[in-house]
């Protein structure tokens, strides 16, 4: 495990039981709510989430009826995760535990973020990969208006690009898909936002 890693689970095992407690942001709630409806309307049956954190998401999609299976870096979170009934797996986002093509689906917020240098490119491409072609993937990032990488005061690392970076790269890396919505919100005053997007799978 890379040290960027070890950080982000360090960080996270401490911080778990807390994170299960916070409600979503507003527009969290309004994606994912968006996201299951969007499912069921497809006739989508089968999800994988990448960074599953408290299964907070996770709940709401296996409760729509849709199978749902989930990956995080931290044991903690997988722990938790199970006793909510979820089936979840300690895992890497660059380094997916499934088959190929054996989801309808993919759902990813404020994790592949976390990945170092080409690490989202492996990401995106490990969810081509176990997303079926003519699935639907929705991620979500922290973006800004200039490229950066930093890391916070509890060590974890951040990696942002820009609208149109991030565009590209969903657009491209191993021939993904078709973004079909693109849209940020949380504007603050050095640039940043967070980004959000639904890619139609190749």
């Amino acid at each position: 495990m890379s040290d960027v890693a070890a950080r982000l689970v360090d960080y996270y095992e401490r911080e778990m039981a807390d994170r299960a407690t916070r409600p979503l942001a507003d527009e969290r709630e309004q994606r994912l709510t968006a996201f299951v409806e969007h499912l069921l309307t497809e006739g989508l049956g089968s999800v994988v989430e990448v960074g599953r954190g408290a299964g907070r998401d996770g709940v709401r999609i296996a409760a729509s009826g849709v199978a749902y299976s989930g990956v995080d870096l931290t044991p903690a979170a997988v722990d938790l995760c199970r006793r909510l009934g979820l089936d979840a797996y300690v895992g890497s986002a660059t380094d997916l535990p499934f088959a190929d093509d054996s989801f309808d689906a993919g759902w990813t917020m404020s994790t592949l973020t976390h990945l170092p240098g080409d690490e989202m490119v492996t990401a995106l491409a490990e969810l081509r990969r176990v997303v079926r072609a003519g699935g639907v993937l929705e991620v979500g990032v922290w973006g800004a208006e200039t490229s950066g990488e930093w890391t916070d005061d509890g060590g974890r690392y951040f990696r942002s690009r820009t609208d149109e970076e991030l565009r590209e790269l969903l657009g491209a890396v191993g021939e993904v898909g078709e973004v079909v919505a693109f849209d940020t919100w949380t504007h603050f005053t050095d640039g940043g936002h967070y980004q959000w997007a639904r890619v139609v799978v190749s």
